[in-house]
């Protein structure tokens, strides 16, 4: 990753962080953490945007620090915090500062992979890895210098920022960090083999297409493949574990996935079929999902086990007497209005199937073209990497240059990230677009015989109409995406010209030189080339989010279709789970007509705009849709993409579970 310092910032942290130091009664190594942490997190957020949404960062902090309540470190204050890139990567800086991408949130798939990587992140903050690995570079003679007050420029501070994301911890750090990941995201609930797909997938994207947006993770990273094997050794990822399995499945209980949560206790009580607290968890599991009957005779199971547990018997004692299993049923307008909706279908999906072709042959022409532009991103990563652990040492002058020619290079790349970002939305947009029309059509044949609930009808109309404003959100980001790869391409050649002017200017270190002069200028045209270029492809970019949008709606709809009463109250708690409300607000939304997806959109979108959920009911069913509605007044869609995702893997997982019960 490229580190680009607004060096009077930096300036102004860095002389203030001195001073505080100074004033103290010492330097220890506590001391030195906590001023490197600082100076560490202001170089970072100067030189990538923070992201300010409340969304994402009330759910960032309050999974962070529920995972830091399980750790032995919990005497210094921990900050989560988004950064906006499209690079993929998470990491951390000393005394408590974790970081995620944004690129990260868009490329993960669900919540556990997330809290796996995050507890990975801690338990690098844990174990003091960054100050250990500092005291071993030559920038722990800049960071002394610093609070000493013998040194406090903006280029040696902007240094630590640069020093920070190219430190490379040893094998057995990284291990311990991975070790870390598995024991405090278990501890919390969390699975650790859905955690672990997270680095499976990325390792399998870097073999099949290896993209730039990647790579800087893995080059501070052991070797994938052995991470992962290690890890399938643990206890918590064993399946002959019994008390792993009842660890993770109180965890699903907890986020609302019973089934899931039966599954795995099934598999611990054939283990050990004397475990009462297995019976009553399992007893939980199956009331929660309406399995009124099973749940009776797990609480029962357990009270044979152990006549002395409260907590079973109240919960048989208030257990209803019949299954709530059975479906409302569709009256004949709900039919009717289904036969309507089936109609407008084959429209939806013809035109569903020439915008997939159209992307495909989109994809054919710019992946030759972008792979060129990301081996240039490589190239100057890589130069830059080796420059950053070089050991010439470089006057204060020489460092703020070449803090300059990092700024303009990491614009110039950030186009790059987000361009590779685009390509990809387009490419599973449209599939799931493609599957889902086919979803709809099936469940409005069913909705047609009468088949689910009345809610269903007015569910699957918005779905249609998601699918429908995707298709044409598809094409307007195609339309866009074809004039940014030329600007792309332009700021990236300039900016590998600055990379060789950095080099030249660090051999020579003379800022007196004409060499100066010529990084200065080159800088100053790549910032130029950059900003136009990041415009441009921005343009494609929220197109692109929007199409991700009306999918992950469309989505949520039709996963919610056909629930018996006990299902729709999972649902709920998946919901407000995600969404940290209370599961009354999500029932009171629901029972006002909303469907799955414009529930969870209009919770999402109250969160980022710290407004009433109810001011996005009427609109959702307006001409904009929910996706439209939540854009022009402003949400973050990108972070409501997120969550949306995460949601619709839950209860896609929950639904797989209970057909296979």
């Amino acid at each position: 990753m490229v580190c680009m310092p607004r060096t009077l910032r930096l300036l102004v942290v860095g002389t203030a962080l001195a001073a505080l130091v100074i004033a103290g009664t010492g330097c220890d190594e506590g001391d030195v953490e906590q001023v490197l942490g600082d100076m560490s997190a202001a170089s970072i957020e100067s030189a990538y945007e923070v992201d300010r949404d409340p969304l994402i960062n009330e759910w960032l902090t309050n999974r962070g620090h529920t995972i830091v309540s399980h750790t032995t470190r919990q005497n210094i204050p921990y900050e989560f915090t988004a950064i906006e890139t499209d690079l993929v990567n998470a990491f951390a800086a000393p005394y408590g500062h974790v970081y995620v991408t944004t690129g990260f949130l868009d490329f993960v798939d669900t919540e556990d992979e997330v809290a796996v990587v995050l507890a990975h992140e801690v338990g690098h903050i844990v174990h003091r890895d960054s100050i250990h690995s500092f005291k071993n570079s030559l920038l722990w003679g800049v960071v002394t210098q610093i609070i000493s007050g013998k040194s406090e420029t903006a280029g040696q501070v902007a240094g630590i920022g640069l020093g920070l994301l190219s430190l490379q911890y040893s094998r057995d750090a990284e291990y311990a960090a991975d070790d870390a990941g598995t024991e405090f995201a278990y501890a919390v609930g969390y699975d650790p083999h859905r955690g672990l797909d997270f680095f499976d997938r990325l390792r399998t994207d870097i073999e099949k297409r290896r993209p730039s947006r990647w790579e800087v993770y893995f080059s501070t990273h052991p070797r994938t493949e052995d991470r992962i094997n290690r890890q399938l050794k643990r206890a918590e990822l064993s399946d002959d574990n019994s008390e792993s399995l009842l660890r993770i499945a109180r965890g699903y209980i907890l986020r609302g996935q019973p089934s899931l949560a039966a599954e795995l206790l099934e598999k611990g009580i054939k283990l050990e079929p004397n475990l009462p607290e297995a019976q009553t968890l399992l007893g939980d599991a199956l009331a929660m999902r309406g399995d009124v009957t099973q749940a009776r005779d797990a609480y029962r199971s357990a009270l044979e086990l152990n006549s002395n547990i409260r907590y079973a018997q109240a919960r048989l004692a208030t257990l209803p007497e019949r299954p709530t299993l059975t479906l409302a049923g569709i009256a004949q307008q709900g039919r009717q209005q289904a036969a309507a909706l089936l109609t407008e279908l084959p429209e939806v999906h013809t035109t569903a199937q020439t915008t997939g072709e159209s992307v495909r042959r989109f994809e054919v022409q710019t992946n030759a073209q972008l792979s060129g532009i990301a081996g240039m991103v490589r190239g100057i990563n890589e130069r830059l990497l080796d420059l950053a652990g070089d050991d010439t040492e470089v006057s204060d002058d020489t460092r703020d240059l070449v803090s300059l020619g990092n700024s303009a290079i990491a614009r110039a790349t950030e186009s790059v990230y987000v361009l590779e970002r685009v390509n990809e939305n387009l490419h599973e947009s449209s599939l799931d677009i493609q599957a889902l029309v086919e979803e709809t059509r099936g469940a409005l044949q069913q909705a047609q015989a009468g088949e689910g609930n009345p809610q269903d009808v007015p569910a699957l109309q918005t779905a249609l109409g998601e699918l429908r404003r995707g298709v044409a959100t598809l094409d307007l980001a195609m339309a866009e995406a074809p004039k940014t790869m030329g600007e792309v391409e332009g700021a990236q050649q300039s900016a590998r010209e600055v990379t060789g002017l950095i080099e030249l200017v660090v051999r020579l270190n003379d800022p007196a030189d004409l060499s100066a002069d010529q990084l200065r200028a080159a800088a100053g045209r790549t910032e130029g080339l950059a900003s136009n270029a990041l415009a441009s492809v921005n343009r494609a970019k929220r197109q692109s989010v929007k199409a991700s949008g009306h999918a992950l709606v469309a989505r949520l709809n039709l996963l919610g279709l056909r629930t018996t009463p006990a299902q729709q109250e999972v649902y709920d708690a998946q919901i407000a789970h995600m969404m940290l409300v209370p599961q009354a607000a999500v029932r009171s939304l629901r029972t006002q007509g909303m469907g799955y997806g414009e529930t969870a959109l209009a919770l999402a979108a109250s969160k980022s705009l710290s407004a009433e959920p109810g001011r996005f009911i009427s609109s959702v069913t307006g001409a904009l849709g929910p996706i439209g509605a939540a854009v022009e007044q402003g949400a973050a869609v990108d972070n409501a993409n997120v969550l949306l995702k995460f949601l619709a893997a839950s209860m896609q997982s929950e639904r797989d579970a209970r057909t296979q019960s």
